[in-house]
């Protein structure tokens, strides 16, 4: 496997305006909610990083290196945190996801490692829609991301014009993850009373 190619870079934000607090660290069943995140990351990527501008918070984690959003002045932006992950990434691409994205699939990760060639991004394509924080990006996006945020353009999907994209297809993720669930996110506490009794 190409682990030494790759890097995981987790976007952990602090206190969510849905839930009053910070949802990273909501309890799911016995272990937090970026503890879920991380177990099957350890599984396929040597290299973890979470992006959050309060490591305080995050103590208790172990063989994890945390950076802070190289622009401060953009709060909780992901574009500037996949472009943060990029710059501190000792590995030439960096697969990024976000800290409430608790069902993340090892053998759909391990796939889209080795299917990744010499494209600048890897990213699947469900139902018509990019899913931008479950994807793999190179170091060649640097340039693009810089230039859009230049332009205070914050959207992600809008530099992909200017690089080489793989998508990788719903027929194929659903191969691996036939329910899809490597892309729920928990979001709200709706989400979370939804999803608590999977844990």
């Amino acid at each position: 496997m190409q682990q030494n190619k790759v890097s995981a870079v987790i976007l952990a934000g602090g206190a969510s305006s849905r839930m009053g607090h910070n949802k990273a660290l909501m309890k799911l069943g016995v272990k937090t909610m970026i503890e879920w995140v991380i177990d099957p990351l350890r599984d396929v990527f040597n290299e973890i990083i979470i992006i959050t501008n309060n490591p305080e918070e995050y103590s208790f984690l172990e063989d994890v290196r945390f950076v802070d959003d190289c622009i401060r002045t953009i709060s909780k932006n992901s574009l500037v945190g996949i472009l943060t992950g990029l710059y501190q990434s000792t590995s030439p691409y960096v697969f990024v996801t976000a800290c409430d994205m608790p069902f993340l699939n090892v053998q759909l990760l391990k796939y889209m490692v080795e299917f990744l060639g010499k494209e600048d991004i890897l990213i699947p394509f469900i139902g018509g829609f990019y899913e931008p924080l479950h994807s793999i990006y190179g170091k060649n996006c640097i340039s693009a991301i810089e230039s859009q945020l230049r332009n205070q353009n914050y959207k992600i999907a809008d530099f992909f014009n200017d690089v080489k994209v793989k998508k990788l297809s719903e027929e194929v993720v659903r191969r691996l993850d036939p329910k899809l669930k490597s892309f729920i996110n928990i979001n709200t506490i709706e989400d979370f009373h939804k999803y608590l009794n999977q844990f």
